[in-house]
């Protein structure tokens, strides 16, 4: 068999049981890897209502048919659990060599289940599997973690939780390389509670093999000469990271600005590429995850006061989602504060996503004059760069007010009333990225209907047209995207692959499946997989629900009912009605095999071979 070794490693951390497990062809070619694997054993393994943080969760990292063989792009890993942040399903991906690493140690998948009575931390390697007391490392920070491991092999992929993961940040992220997180829905939080500080893999093969060795340097060819024809075309990916996208949301009005009260900061170019390049002129390093011809991700090299170099690690240039959130969407306007942030989270363990939405729904209602007086006495307002930084500290150690900010901003606002409730970005209690949906058509839906919440990461419409219409016209394509990015997430393959000329599709995807795996796939045999993992993600949110599934697709009032107050986009809201809204929400349900409710149909689940499975674990 080639792509996956087929089999599972499964760690019980609260009887240390360490055991491999086949992982069933029929599953593998059902489910393909990455995201539709761990998506099928969380439906299968982890019951409904149980507590997030509690023993009977369980973690799932995933790689994919491509990881571990010598396929550009395919450096990045699936992890797949319960949230802790909005009780529902939740999947976050992250580059670097872990995946790899996980693919070449023998695993298409490591499950974790359980609690440990103490601190352990978890090795994977050719000569040793086995759980360690890690008493010492708690504490620590993410940083400070994988320095000392790394110093028991250097080349060892490590994946580690700081402090805001002990104290159980309900959006605690998991840190890989220094700067590579699985950022979304607190699987930080997941780690701690089961009091895994870390996870060391190292593999023992150099590459996985393909079926056809000239067909898998072909194929790794075009990918890199379409890369390259990206590069020469002048894609500002290459150049400069994620961070050019400040210039693209900025000017079609889509950047956070304010706990998104706009979508237009008018210090943007303060947050810019060419500020940041400014600043750090030739002290910026290229820090690509394995065999990717884009290398988008920087680090700074040059000594920084607040960051001393032995123990912190690498600092990162920051991505595009954390200056918009920690930079425009809290005012602030100040680069270097943004990545003193950023490095802050990263060695504290915390998702910029969700802390920039939080730390900015206190500022709003700070600044309305709405913020009972327990929680108003630090006085923070929209731009005070020092204060953020004080609350990321605060919010990883759940200290003072960073306490109630730690259980994220749908259940702070619940604590609050009404008013703050209106003002929290949220959907399903996942807070929103840099990207305001009344910017771009149907980008709305997308939103609303994903399993994890606000995701960028779920599909966008294929238009560049604003809301300014029905969003019923750009339906088709959202379906392909949702299952474009599904596909990459499971294949796994980045999905910068968009960034590429031409940019990586569905007919790629079955393509590059065909030839790691040496079996004939099409268009249509891949987009069943990835129909299925949709709906079965769905399926696990639906035994959590207490009302149909349509109660929970909604977006924020402000999207809906708040037009955007100046800026390129001034005058729109999300849909140009909420008819409009509901009218494109029932027809994707029917695009998706949903009846009017949400509720997955019988003829769909059985139509995707699902019908079994749900009737064994639906309930």
């Amino acid at each position: 068999m080639y792509g996956w070794s087929g089999q599972l490693l499964r760690v019980n951390l609260g009887n240390k049981r360490i055991s491999e497990e086949k992982i069933p062809v029929k599953v593998l070619r059902q489910f393909m890897g990455g995201k539709g694997l761990g998506t099928y054993y969380l439906y299968r393994e982890v019951p409904r209502r149980v507590d997030p943080l509690g023993p009977e969760n369980r973690f799932y990292l995933a790689a994919g048919p491509t990881q571990g063989t010598r396929i550009p792009l395919a450096g990045r890993c699936t992890a797949v659990s319960k949230s802790p942040l909005t009780g529902l399903y939740i999947d976050s991906g992250a580059g670097g060599y872990l995946g790899p690493e996980l693919k070449r140690a023998g695993y298409d998948l490591l499950v974790l289940e359980g609690q440990a009575e103490k601190p352990v931390w978890l090795k994977i390697s050719p000569g040793e599997t086995a759980l360690r007391k890690a008493n010492h490392f708690w504490g620590n920070t993410s940083h400070e973690t994988e320095l000392a491991l790394r110093k028991e092999d250097a080349k060892v992929g490590v994946l580690s939780i700081g402090p805001a993961g002990e104290k159980l940040v309900r959006f605690a992220c998991l840190t890989h390389n220094y700067f590579r997180t699985f950022g979304r829905g607190g699987l930080g939080a997941v780690l701690g509670a089961k009091k895994l500080k870390a996870i060391t893999i190292r593999g023992h093969a150099s590459s996985i093999p393909t079926p056809d060795s000239t067909q898998e340097q072909a194929l790794n060819r075009l990918l890199v000469k379409r890369a390259r024809a990206a590069k020469e075309k002048g894609h500002n990916l290459y150049f400069h990271g994620t961070s050019w996208l400040v210039w693209h949301a900025n000017n079609t009005g889509m950047f956070p600005t304010r706990n998104f009260q706009t979508t237009h900061f008018e210090q943007h170019l303060k947050l810019s590429p060419d500020r940041i390049e400014a600043i750090f002129a030739q002290t910026r390093r290229r820090q690509p995850c394995e065999r990717c011809p884009i290398s988008c991700s920087w680090i700074i090299t040059k000594p920084l006061p607040w960051a001393p170099k032995k123990v912190t690690g690498a600092v990162a240039v920051p991505e595009y989602e954390t200056l918009g959130l920690l930079g425009g969407n809290l005012g602030v306007a100040d680069a270097e504060v943004v990545i003193q942030a950023n490095h802050l989270c990263n060695i504290l363990g915390l998702d910029t996503i969700s802390t920039g939405n939080v730390i900015g729904l206190l500022m709003e209602l700070a600044s309305r004059g709405e913020l009972p007086e327990p929680y108003n006495k630090e006085g923070i307002r929209f731009g005070d760069g020092s204060g953020v930084l004080q609350l990321v500290r605060n919010i990883a150690l759940r200290e003072g007010l960073g306490d109630a900010l730690a259980e994220g901003a749908m259940r702070f606002a619940q604590n609050i009333g009404p008013s703050a409730t209106r003002r929290a970005m949220h959907v399903k209690g996942l807070e929103f990225p840099a990207w305001d949906p009344r910017g771009k058509l149907g980008l709305g839906l997308s939103y609303a209907t994903a399993a994890a919440g606000a995701s960028h990461l779920r599909g966008w419409p294929v238009t560049g047209e604003p809301p300014q219409k029905s969003a019923r016209s750009v339906l088709p394509s959202l379906v392909e995207q949702q299952d474009l990015k599904i596909l990459k997430d499971s294949l796994v393959v980045c999905h910068f692959s968009h960034s590429i000329s031409p940019s990586l599709n569905i007919k790629d995807i079955a393509t590059i499946y065909s030839v790691v795996t040496g079996e004939q796939a099409t268009e249509e045999s891949v987009r069943r997989i990835a129909a299925r993992t949709w709906l079965l993600a769905r399926l696990f949110n639906v035994r959590e629900y207490d009302e149909a599934p349509r109660h929970y697709d909604q977006l924020p009032n402000r999207f809906m009912e708040e037009p955007v107050p100046s800026g390129p986009t001034k005058g729109l809201t999300a849909f140009i009605s909420r008819q409009d809204f509901e009218g494109c929400l029932t027809e994707l349900y029917h695009l998706r095999g949903c009846d009017i409710d949400g509720y997955p149909t019988t003829a769909s689940i059985k139509s995707l071979g699902l019908e079994k499975l749900y009737q064994e674990f639906g309930s």
